[in-house]
């Protein structure tokens, strides 16, 4: 099989989603020839800084204009004009690279690249197959159009929206958000605590993805004020501020807290997590499904972070701390109550997909090899059951 895969860094959670397809294909057709391509940046490495740079300090520091942006692209298609003129230019910079690759299947792990497709296919021609591989919880106009054979989306929820935004049911697979085989091999708690500086006891992990967003030092000053008998580990991404501040901290209280920048090995923590204290982000998610590790979110960006809340919420898969003001009573309610976590704990593996990484592998199989049946969204729903 050969596969291009489209992405573009404005979050870990696309880039992570593209490599594990890779994996997951080059596991099951060892000779296959599979590339991911940072779109963007490899079409125009300016272009990149400023739409990506935008992009993230949008949702750091302006997050009300970011809510605006989605919102209004979304509903009312204010952007959708601008939005096609840019990916015009990037389709029309992409397409000398597709055609040297000559790809059996286009994949867009990214709501900037999900349009290239159905441009490609719509104004130069591309025939061959195209899938859309949506990395969070609730759609959005930016990942949904004509001329893309399949999708494949989080949860059978979204269903129901994609055919509401035009497209038909039988091309939209529930499999999940694809992760790396590796996350499921794990080790022993006892190893994962004494690597980890922790104690083999409860422990709450907060985090604010990547970047390390969110008023976590707020959060962590209501968490030790609980009186109970538990530890803290702190992920603080790429912030160097939050890290430095939460090792002060971490001297100044009685129970112990850890800081820990970015990790590769979040199995390992969300295996030893007894409370997870999270923005809640697309990946965090899928991974603390499978992982079947207790929820707590807050500060949840406006846009998708905000449609991944309500998912959450309306289904029992979360507490819901707000903006993470004065939420010790709330932590404590739920820490003290071993039948309400267990809750958390069966909810979060239910919604766990471990297996999206090969499902969505034999869905790129059947769509280069049954492309014209007629039966593809048939064939390929009964592939992901068996």
């Amino acid at each position: 099989m050969k596969a291009l895969i489209l992405s573009v860094s404005t979050g870990g959670g696309h880039k992570r989603a593209a490599e594990a397809i890779k994996e997951s294909i080059l596991v099951n057709e060892p000779d296959s020839d599979v590339q991911i391509i940072d779109t963007i940046k490899y079409i125009n490495p300016f272009l990149d800084k400023l739409v990506v740079g935008t992009y993230l300090k949008s949702i750091r520091y302006y997050p009300s204009f970011f809510q605006y942006i989605y919102k209004h692209s979304d509903d009312e298609g204010k952007f959708a004009k601008s939005s096609a003129m840019v990916n015009d230019y990037l389709t029309k910079q992409l397409y000398p690279k597709i055609l040297e690759f000559d790809p059996d299947i286009l994949i867009a792990t990214h709501a900037f690249t999900a349009q290239i497709l159905s441009i490609l296919r719509k104004k130069f021609g591309w025939q061959k197959s195209s899938l859309v591989v949506m990395t969070d919880y609730a759609s959005h106009a930016f990942w949904v159009h004509r001329n893309v054979d399949a999708y494949v989306v989080s949860n059978s929820d979204m269903i129901r929206e994609l055919v509401l935004r035009g497209r038909s049911a039988e091309t939209v697979f529930p499999y999940g958000i694809p992760i790396s085989q590796s996350f499921l091999k794990t080790r022993p708690k006892e190893q994962i605590y004494t690597d980890l500086g922790l104690e083999a006891k409860k422990t709450i992990t907060i985090m604010g993805g990547s970047l390390g967003l969110g008023n976590i030092v707020d959060i962590l000053h209501e968490v030790v004020s609980i009186p109970l008998d538990f530890q803290v580990l702190v992920l603080t991404g790429s912030n160097r501020k939050l890290y430095d501040k939460i090792l002060e901290l971490s001297f100044d209280e009685e129970k112990n807290i850890v800081p820990l920048h970015y990790s590769d090995r979040m199995n390992d923590i969300l295996k030893i997590t007894d409370l997870l204290i999270t923005k809640p982000g697309g990946l965090t998610l899928t991974e603390s499904f499978i992982m079947g590790t207790p929820l707590a979110i807050y500060s949840a960006i406006p846009g998708h972070e905000l449609q991944n809340a309500d998912y959450l919420l309306r289904h029992g898969l979360a507490l819901d701390l707000g903006t993470g003001e004065n939420c010790a009573e709330k932590i404590e309610a739920l820490l003290s109550s071993e039948e309400d976590l267990q809750n958390l704990r069966e909810r979060s593996l239910q919604n766990g997909k471990p297996k999206a990484s090969q499902d969505i592998y034999l869905l790129c199989r059947q769509l280069i090899d049954e492309k014209d049946t007629g039966h593809l969204g048939e064939l390929a729903k009964i592939s992901s059951i068996s």
